[in-house]
């Protein structure tokens, strides 16, 4: 298999170990909360009455007993993960093993994780990368734009891996984002805006390559551990 093909090959499989199933069924609370299983009919209520406790005690009980019906719907409770994401385990533990840095990509990428701390980590790595090739004496206002294509960057690049078809933005685009005419665009911001894009596609595959290697190790070291103990 290409290094190519092991890349998309690593692209599928953490999409789909890092999907969020969590919705698929609800919580225990809430299904209570929505159809609670107590039947009133059975025991139904009836006023303060006295209750005898041991040691010739008696008590004012203010609620009437209430027979609550079995929670599981089946004779045999489901198993707490499914076959699905048992299969992935392997992908999840090597993207938890990975570095601040390529987690926050991987998350971010193929896991759909839209938290603010890992769109701030992704944005510092691009800059201080584009940081090195800014010429002396370049204006703020110059800067200040550039910083805002960071996170663009990022984002068109992530759509690509997800998406074939994507078409990337066209420089005029770009050039009446910035409020910029396309000359001045295709002068100062293009080379930028390129050099950002070869900087998130060079995280891209540098966190595709550490996983694949991590989530070898970790493969291995598993298999050693269970040969020892059988």
């Amino acid at each position: 298999m290409t290094a190519f093909n092991m890349l998309n090959y690593a692209r599928i499989e953490l999409a789909r170990a890092l999907v969020d199933n969590s919705g698929k069924t609800k919580g225990q609370l809430q299904a209570f909360a929505e159809n609670p299983p107590a039947d009133k009919n059975r025991n139904p209520r009836q006023p303060v009455h006295v209750v005898e406790l041991e040691g010739d005690r008696w008590v004012k009980a203010e609620n009437g007993a209430l027979y609550v019906m079995e929670t599981r719907s089946r004779r045999r409770p489901l198993p707490p993960i499914n076959d699905i994401e048992f299969a992935a385990a392997s992908w999840r533990r090597a993207v938890n093993a990975l570095s601040p840095r390529d987690q926050a990509w991987i998350r971010y990428c193929y896991g759909f994780d839209l938290s603010f701390q890992l769109q701030r980590e992704i944005c510092e790595i691009i800059w201080q990368q584009q940081q090195k090739h800014l010429p002396d004496g370049l204006l703020n206002k110059t800067k200040k734009r550039l910083v805002s294509l960071v996170w663009l960057a990022a984002q068109e690049v992530a759509a690509q891996q997800g998406n074939e078809s994507y078409k990337c933005y066209a420089g005029a685009a770009l050039g009446r984002m910035m409020s910029v005419c396309p000359s001045t665009w295709l002068r100062v911001y293009a080379p930028h805006w390129l050099r950002m894009k070869e900087a998130v596609i060079a995280l891209d595959e540098t966190a595709l390559i550490r996983t694949l290697v991590l989530r070898g190790e970790l493969n291995t070291a598993e298999a050693v551990s269970n040969d020892a103990v059988g």
